[in-house]
């Protein structure tokens, strides 16, 4: 180096931490802030752990969701030739509670 100053990526010290990480936690806390948020709101698809005690059920954004569907029944449409000419009734019946189906 021109200025005598001696620069390191601490090739040696990374590669050691690598194959034996501590079990204390991250050589790098910060990294740990950084992902956090990201890793609590995926949590909270299934569970809601990243609320305060006392302010959820339990249960995450996607029980919530599929609680929230409800139930809708469908009905094809089956034609039937009559007097009057075809006339549409109802067909087959598909009911769907909490994603669930049934016929």
């Amino acid at each position: 180096m021109p200025d005598g100053s001696k620069h390191t990526f601490n090739t040696l010290a990374r590669e050691s931490a690598f194959r034996n990480p501590p079990s204390g936690g991250s050589i790098f806390p910060v990294l740990n802030e950084f992902v956090a948020p990201h890793i609590e709101s995926f949590n909270a698809l299934f569970d809601d752990s990243g609320l305060p005690f006392g302010d959820g059920d339990g249960r995450g954004l996607l029980s919530l969701a599929i609680q929230d569907i409800g139930e809708r029944v469908v009905f094809d449409e089956a034609r039937q030739s009559g007097p009057g000419g075809n006339q549409k009734v109802r067909g087959n019946r598909l009911r769907s509670k909490n994603l669930g189906f049934s016929t």
